[in-house]
């Protein structure tokens, strides 16, 4: 085992979890709130390793079965959200619709009011569990909806 030293940093992912004594890091590697594959780095070493590196003969919890490790649900993977409307406002699907529909002018105001509601919609469950998403649908209705009642505006009061 490495000599003691001050304390150790750990980290999971992208994350910091911390600095630790290496008692306290030990403990929480046997009770499996530290993994083995967590990084970890202390003063004198020039990169980060594995617990596991780190403490070879130290017991470590057998691996998590594959099914901690299964894929995020479907409305938390960024990808899929761009694709589906997973967890989207239905507000923000139709101002988006709207403001496809408002470049030929007519539904323009249509898309301009479905898209306040839109907004109004998400940002009513930003605090909630689950949160509505499609605040850039619903901004894209509002600005051609803007776009396109103006120009009708224009049209209908330059016809007078």
């Amino acid at each position: 085992m490495p000599p003691t030293m001050a304390s150790i940093h750990i980290a999971r992912g992208q994350q910091q979890l911390g600095t630790f004594e290496e008692e306290q890091v030990l403990a929480s590697l046997r009770a499996g709130a530290f993994l083995p594959g967590d990084l970890a780095w202390r003063e004198g070493m020039n990169s980060w390793k594995t617990l596991r590196e780190l403490f070879p003969g130290a017991p470590m919890p057998p691996p998590m079965p594959a099914a901690v490790y299964a894929a995020p649900p479907l409305g938390d993977d960024r990808t899929m959200r761009m694709l589906l409307p997973v967890g989207r406002s239905g507000w923000a699907i139709a101002a988006g619709y709207l403001g496809l529909f408002a470049l030929i002018i007519f539904p323009a105001p249509l898309a301009l009011i479905v898209s306040l509601i839109a907004i109004w919609d998400i940002r009513r469950t930003r605090g909630s569990a689950h949160p509505k998403r499609g605040l850039g649908r619903a901004i894209f209705g509002l600005v051609v909806g803007i776009i396109g009642s103006a120009a009708l505006a224009f049209i209908l009061l330059s016809r007078r």
